[in-house]
């Protein structure tokens, strides 16, 4: 029995809902020069639901790439061959690029910390860390908000000096920074903790003025590696 033209159109329009509904993807590019490293993350970041429109080798090669293209998010290795990741971010955000950059890691000290805070990157994760904790990273990069890995608190001689001085910080703002750290927007945070997005804004800026940190990302890490950050139940 034939279907009626009704019935036809009918379904295209529920098929043009249904594609409607759906989010569009993160494009990304990656800059990562271990090749292995950089083809493993072209087979496992689609898998995550982005879209790869471009991967390179080089800061040189990088930088050109994310100038033409214009990703949304830019996944950068810190130690790259022929420069810094940290600054090529700064390289990128001096220009007015709208590229959000996550900064991926082997290792993290105190310089590198200060590096990735100054260069004005929005993300930092450990390349020991699991796909999914990079997968929330570029997601939280793409939506204006920043990501800390929260692995960089169990690194070997990470708490012991951060924040050296620094005023504690309470319950209340260390439960805000640990929601934002993980990539809960302002609003989220306010939604979820019943209070109000500018009284989220003031904790946020009380917990940075004691913790000596210079922004909310400086203050998220700096929160993380003192121990302070009580981490949402879903991060844990």
């Amino acid at each position: 029995m034939s279907s009626s033209p009704h019935a036809s159109s009918d379904h295209s329009a529920d098929r043009r809902a249904r594609d409607d509904e759906t989010p569009a993807q993160i494009e990304i590019v990656v800059v990562e020069d271990h090749p292995p490293v950089r083809q493993g993350l072209e087979l496992l970041l689609p898998r995550q639901g982005f879209r790869m429109i471009g991967s390179a080798g080089s800061a040189r090669e990088g930088g050109r790439m994310i100038r033409a293209r214009r990703p949304a998010v830019a996944l950068v290795d810190i130690d790259l061959g022929d420069g810094s990741g940290t600054e090529l971010t700064q390289a990128i955000r001096d220009e007015g690029i709208p590229t959000a950059i996550v900064l991926y890691t082997g290792s993290v000290d105190n310089a590198v910390i200060d590096a990735a805070v100054a260069s004005g990157a929005r993300g930092l994760v450990l390349k020991s860390s699991p796909i999914e904790h990079l997968a929330s990273a570029i997601r939280a990069a793409a939506a204006g908000q920043e990501y800390v890995d929260r692995l960089i608190a169990q690194l070997p001689g990470r708490g012991a000096d951060a924040g050296h001085g620094a005023a504690r910080i309470s319950k209340r703002e260390a439960q805000v920074l640990g929601m934002l750290s993980q990539g809960s927007t302002t609003e989220q945070v306010a939604q979820e903790l019943f209070l109000s997005p500018e009284t989220i804004q003031t904790h946020v800026r009380n917990a940075s003025r004691k913790l000596g940190a210079h922004g909310r990302l400086h203050a998220v890490i700096l929160a993380l590696v003192r121990g302070d950050i009580e981490l949402p139940a879903a991060a844990r």
